[in-house]
């Protein structure tokens, strides 16, 4: 699974818009917070890239690092983990207008 969504111009690093940019999760991580409430957070990281077959030497041309609640995580829709984390990502803010590929 992964993601697509437009980066305009204003927010590119590059400084130019990138059409269809293919989102990916590198890192989805549950870690214990000591003393808050909600215990455990997610941590997740979205790379971006210009093709949708990126190789392991292909440049990111956007990241965007998320923290969620656990709670959060288990109530999105999907039937893995993973695939939960993906359908909170695409219902940010920021990912408006982002679809599952």
């Amino acid at each position: 699974m992964a993601i697509r969504n437009n980066i305009a111009e204003g927010n590119s690093q590059y400084g130019i818009a990138f059409q269809d940019a293919y989102y990916r999760i590198v890192t989805a991580a549950i870690s214990r917070q000591p003393g808050t409430d909600p215990k455990f957070q997610v941590m997740i990281d979205l790379s971006a890239y210009a093709t949708s077959s990126p190789t392991d030497d292909t440049r990111e041309v956007d990241f965007k690092r998320y923290h969620a609640t656990l709670d959060q995580i288990i109530a999105a829709s999907g039937d893995q983990f993973i695939d939960k984390c993906y359908s909170w990502v695409m219902a940010q803010d920021d990912m408006a207008g982002s679809t599952a590929v």
